[in-house]
């Protein structure tokens, strides 16, 4: 009887020390935001496309010769290399990976952007168009996951995940995971979408809710349906707002994990803090052009015009422009002037718009989801802090 104790628990000593390595290999590669599966872009097959929601697919992508896919954290995205007309770039765009990771498959879940309500005279998107277009069979080229967004494996406190629209697809990578691996967490998900029609990848996270008692789901739909009823569709008509998770959260030490679009982000961000959330609990991802700026930064570009102008110099192409913050980033400058420069997202995901920095200070305005090479800016969220020299 004593032996069998003694074998049991050094079987319960060993596997706590085999998550120990592994929850620290982790936070070792975590730690790396510029960790890699591969280098370069890798071609992979359209194996599966699946209609979650109108106007929402989820694409789900394996090796064209059936090698196992690299792990990633749960939350990064997986920038896409999207063909366009012959002769012409591709189109580059980053989509979060939406499920947990899985050798045998990616999957994206993408919605199709349509043009803004107030705007309808204006196309689609391009990249949501070009691979909502896409069938089974078809190979799409892809740099590996990437993203300072994900579930920090380090950190042990319950958690409070917040999304809306198809923001929640980081957020249900995320959800996955935890249930793959048996943590018991208390974890509460708030999601905020217009109806039932627009409800993404909902069997997925009530199948995970019902298995795992630790996961609570509170659902608030903007516009619901007629047929749509509390609380089997949704528990209340209306937005997230940080007075309903205060209400329905309990007291105590939580990390927040949100992503969703703009308007969404800064009023939860803003209100958490307020709330007395520390910021470094309070991690997020905004989507679309209203991307959330970083706390820290937003008075930046404000600084540096209220002295005298700064002077930009882009080296090879011999242009000197001084910066009066007509533009919005170094991106939206550069591209201004003629100068060739590589560019994908816009929002400091994807790395393509790295440029060197040979003299002076940036600031970025908004959090990356990239990083940038030692000595280099990604121009797409930068500013310049003091006179600034770039190799271009």
């Amino acid at each position: 009887m004593r032996m069998r104790r003694r074998q049991q628990q050094f079987a319960d000593d060993k596997q706590a020390f085999l998550e120990a390595v592994a929850i620290t290999a982790r936070a070792s590669r975590a730690d790396k935001q510029d960790y890699l599966g591969w280098t370069g872009q890798r071609e992979l097959r359209i194996s599966a496309i699946v209609d979650e929601a109108f106007g929402v697919k989820s694409f789900y992508f394996t090796d064209p010769e059936g090698a196992p896919l690299p792990s990633f954290e749960p939350g990064q995205f997986l920038t896409c290399h999207l063909a366009t007309s012959a002769g012409e770039k591709p189109l580059v765009r980053c989509y979060s990976l939406s499920d947990r990771p899985r050798e045998e498959y990616y999957r994206l879940t993408v919605k199709l952007c349509s043009p803004p309500a107030d705007r309808p005279q204006l196309p689609p998107g391009r990249g949501s168009s070009r691979l909502h277009a896409m069938q089974v069979g078809d190979r799409l080229s892809v740099s590996a996951p990437r993203g300072g967004f994900f579930l920090d494996p380090r950190r042990r406190h319950p958690l409070v995940l917040i999304a809306g629209g198809i923001g929640v697809t980081p957020i249900v990578s995320m959800l996955a995971s935890l249930a793959e691996a048996g943590d018991d967490r208390e974890v509460y998900l708030f999601y905020g979408v217009r109806n039932s029609n627009e409800h993404p990848l909902r069997d997925q996270i009530e199948e995970i809710v019902r298995e795992h008692p630790n996961v609570h789901q509170f659902v608030l739909y903007s516009q619901p349906l007629p047929d749509d009823t509390q609380p089997d569709d949704y528990h209340e008509q209306g937005r997230i707002t940080v007075d309903l998770v205060r209400r329905i959260v309990p007291t105590g030490t939580f990390d927040y994990y949100l992503c969703g679009p703009g308007g969404l982000m800064e009023t939860m961000v803003e209100g958490l803090l307020a709330a007395g959330v520390p910021a470094d609990r309070v991690l997020y991802e905004a989507f679309g052009p209203a991307s959330i700026r970083k706390p820290s930064d937003t008075a930046e570009p404000a600084t540096v015009a209220a002295g005298p102008p700064t002077r930009v110099v882009l080296a090879n192409s011999h242009h000197e422009v001084d910066w009066d913050n007509h533009c919005e980033s170094l991106l939206e400058l550069i591209e201004e002037l003629g100068v060739a420069i590589d560019s994908g997202c816009r929002s400091g995901n994807c790395g393509m718009c790295a440029a060197r920095v040979l003299e002076g200070d940036i600031a970025t305005v908004k959090q990356p989801g990239a990083q940038a090479p030692e000595g280099y800016c990604l121009a797409c969220i930068s500013v310049p802090k003091s006179p600034l020299v770039l190799d271009l």
